[in-house]
């Protein structure tokens, strides 16, 4: 089983610990230490929170009886504090069906169809968001999936596939499929 380190309560949108946790080297430092190096313990232990928010804390007596004083300049802080940057968000300018598709292959499915397929292509027309999804008993069948169903739309709108975005799957990776795609003029995101 699971041993109960400490147990706590919510208290606004704060969580209040109840005991302490501590090693025996950690005890005696911790007890010689002046107020600036309990501040800088404080600061790392909430995750290199702002002296003013320490501060806050301190005044709801949440740090115990100790007084925030001055923050000094910590390197890590500056790390401490990173951002990530989220990637942006696609955007893929279609003004008509066929301009830009997207494609993936699922499977193997624990239940195959009433045909014995296992895996599935799924074919999406970023205009239009009309889906097609070809059923398959191999994953190597998403070539001739596609083929298949490239011939048909284009005769069936008069329109060509110009962009295919994939992921990077196998099915997808093959010479015989990006050449295939090279030949009709296909530009390929991955």
């Amino acid at each position: 089983g699971s041993t109960v380190v400490m147990r706590g309560f919510k208290k606004g949108n704060l969580y209040m610990l109840q005991g302490s946790t501590s090693s025996i080297s950690e005890s005696v430092s911790v007890a010689k230490k002046n107020i600036h190096d309990l501040t800088y313990l404080w600061h790392m232990r909430l995750g290199h929170m702002s002296e003013r928010g320490m501060m806050i804390l301190s005044r709801q007596q949440l740090l115990g009886n100790h007084t925030v004083k001055e923050l000094r300049f910590y390197e890590q802080c500056v790390f401490g504090k990173q951002h990530r940057i989220k990637f942006p968000k696609a955007q893929h300018s279609t003004k008509s069906t066929l301009d830009y598709i997207h494609s993936d292959c699922r499977g193997p499915s624990q239940v195959p169809s009433l045909g014995g397929g296992r895996y599935f292509l799924s074919i999406i027309d970023n205009y239009s968001r009309m889906t097609w999804i070809f059923i398959m008993k191999h994953k190597n069948q998403a070539f001739r999936c596609f083929k298949e169903w490239k011939i048909l739309m284009e005769k069936q709108t008069s329109k060509r596939v110009k962009r295919l975005r994939t992921d990077n799957g196998l099915e997808f990776c093959t010479k015989e499929f990006n050449d295939f795609c090279k030949a009709e003029g296909i530009a390929r995101d991955r």
